[in-house]
């Protein structure tokens, strides 16, 4: 009995103070051990699927987790951004998870369970060891919360998560473009939201400052925050586009991309914009405020070069 406990209490300890029926079948505790620990208080059941260890008090994260391995669907919608780290979303009292496939929204005891036909591997990540989606689809099921939350919260979502350097416009419009094609719910709320984004001239002082430089010397402005698309196909929604010679011009701030994920895509989404035979020029920060003569050098070779061609 005591090694049982020991053994029960070792695997909750690596999981927040949490286990499951899995986990206990797998560690080979006997269902009689299993009741007598419930009844003695030394397992406290949540679910039908999850205990806590005994005197353990669930914080925010733990009752996350505690959703997702009831339900086995990672976290998303308001408790996704709060756990994302998105400014404006306090720590759940109701988890909210993404479950694949028609189910009931009154499933779980420990979650609002919402359901969809649509949830690629890649929509999936973790935070803090907690199965939850990525920042885009979090995004995403945010705008289909309209008009439950309102639309200006949205904004301030994808505001702030850009800010943050945990999306960025193009991969939001690229993911964006994807999720259209399978009907997602929040769609036409979304793309409300990117397109009056992209309505100002810039989208980050940074941007505005490459344009400040470029003018100062006198080199042509090029085109802000422009859609490509090649043969009918969306191929990505670019900083800056000169576009006669098909030039593309990219701006990043001091803060990166927060996942391997968002880096792929946005390899990806460069190499298309190369095999469509456009010419993709990056700055960084530094690059546009401590050496703007080194960035205006580079576009008026890549514009000389395309005019020589």
């Amino acid at each position: 009995m005591a090694s049982h406990r020991r053994t029960t209490f070792e695997r909750a300890r690596g999981q927040r103070g949490l286990i499951t029926s899995a986990d206990l079948h797998e560690l080979g505790i006997p269902r009689g051990v299993r009741r007598s620990m419930v009844a003695d208080g030394s397992l406290r059941r949540l679910s039908s699927h999850v205990f806590a260890a005994g005197g353990v008090e669930l914080d925010a994260s733990a009752r996350l987790l505690a959703a997702s391995l009831d339900t086995g669907a990672p976290v998303s919608h308001r408790s996704s951004a709060w756990l994302h780290g998105i400014p404006g979303f306090a720590s759940p009292t109701q988890p909210e998870v993404l479950r694949l496939g028609r189910t009931s929204p009154h499933e779980s005891p420990l979650a609002r369970v919402h359901s969809t036909t649509a949830l690629p591997r890649h929509d999936v990540t973790r935070v803090d060891g907690i199965p939850t989606i990525g920042v885009a689809r979090t995004l995403m099921t945010l705008a289909a919360l309209v008009p439950t939350i309102s639309a200006d919260r949205v904004r301030g979502a994808v505001d702030d998560a850009v800010r943050l350097g945990l999306a960025s416009d193009p991969w939001l419009w690229w993911r964006l473009e994807q999720l259209r094609c399978r009907g997602r719910d929040g769609v036409a709320v979304f793309e409300g939201v990117l397109q009056a984004r992209a309505d100002h001239p810039t989208e980050s002082w940074l941007e505005r400052e490459l344009l400040r430089v470029l003018r100062e010397a006198r080199v042509a402005l090029p085109v802000c925050q422009r859609r490509i698309a090649a043969r009918g196909a969306f191929v990505a929604r670019v900083d800056f586009l000169y576009v006669e010679p098909r030039i593309v011009v990219e701006v990043s701030g001091a803060v990166g991309h927060a996942s391997a994920e968002q880096r792929a895509s946005d390899a990806r989404r460069r190499n298309r914009l190369l095999l469509e035979g456009y010419l993709v020029l990056e700055f960084t920060y530094e690059q546009v405020v401590q050496t703007p003569a080194l960035v205006v050098a580079a576009v008026r070779e890549a514009l000389a070069r395309r005019a020589a061609a």
